[in-house]
């Protein structure tokens, strides 16, 4: 509330928050399986609808590769909850960009099984996205992370109409 002499003024401001893309990486610890990451999801799918959030998260070889977005501070504070989550270790932050729209609007959180069905366009999109033929989130540069994310996101969206 501001005051100038006699007269009162309520000032309300609505801050929108600039929308941002995190991408991370991380290894699974023992005995995380993708039956486990299905339960999360669940979990994820509904806290996230309620933030505002989307994102997908890729799983193989024991590795993840997270793309997280929304409003900069609540992508910030969701990070902040999962990076020190036991179910994973070696947490590395790929890159955080502001956006202008989302890649993953449709999904609060897509789990895509890395090793499951698809298996060579995937590893011809993987060659094409980062060069080699393993997956290695951790090895991967920003560009390459967040090109195959979104190379990933149109071919389960393919898959989703077929």
């Amino acid at each position: 509330m501001f005051r100038c002499g006699h007269a009162s003024l309520t000032h309300h401001l609505t801050v929108s928050l600039p929308l941002i893309r995190l991408l991370y990486a991380s290894r699974a610890t023992t005995g995380t399986s993708y039956a486990a990451l299905l339960g999360i999801m669940d979990h994820a799918q509904e806290k996230n609808s309620a933030a505002a959030v989307t994102g997908m998260l890729c799983y193989g070889s024991g590795q993840f590769l997270q793309a997280l977005e929304g409003d900069r501070q609540t992508v910030s504070e969701l990070y902040h909850r999962i990076a020190p989550d036991r179910r994973h270790t070696q947490c590395q932050l790929i890159a955080v960009v502001e956006i202008d729209a989302r890649a993953f609007a449709e999904w609060s959180m897509k789990v895509v099984n890395w090793e499951d069905g698809g298996a060579a366009r995937r590893q011809s999109m993987l060659e094409t996205d980062t060069g080699s033929s393993e997956f290695n989130p951790s090895a991967m540069t920003a560009v390459q992370a967040d090109a195959f994310l979104h190379h990933l996101a149109q071919r389960e969206r393919e898959m989703a109409g077929e």
